[in-house]
């Protein structure tokens, strides 16, 4: 029993400082559903910027989406194909899926 009690803050401390860090590479945005994020970048590519806008807008007045700033250190907690759900360093709350390409990673 002791050892389990001594091992749990090690195993605790690995699981919260093993996810890869990351630097946001150019301004963007994220968000909470990968079906946003998805949607807002066919929207950003098909140069629609009017509709880009106002739907990258109305999503981050919700609280759904969030902008980040180019340089914005942060942590990855998941990987898609084309996407990374990404969360503030340090924090642990809900993570945003991002592209890819913002944060340099392959």
């Amino acid at each position: 029993m002791n050892r389990v009690l001594i091992c749990l803050p090690v195993l605790v401390w690995s699981a919260v400082t093993s996810a890869p860090a990351a630097q946001i590479k150019r301004e963007t945005f994220g968000c909470k559903s990968m079906a946003n994020a998805e949607r807002l970048t066919a929207l950003r590519l098909s140069e629609d910027e009017g509709a880009y806008e106002d739907r990258l807008g109305r999503l981050l007045r919700a609280g759904e989406c969030r902008a980040w700033a180019a340089d914005d250190a942060v942590t990855i907690k998941d990987e898609a194909d084309s996407f990374v759900c990404l969360a503030p360093k340090g924090s642990r709350g809900h993570c945003f899926w991002s592209a890819r390409a913002s944060t340099g990673s392959p």
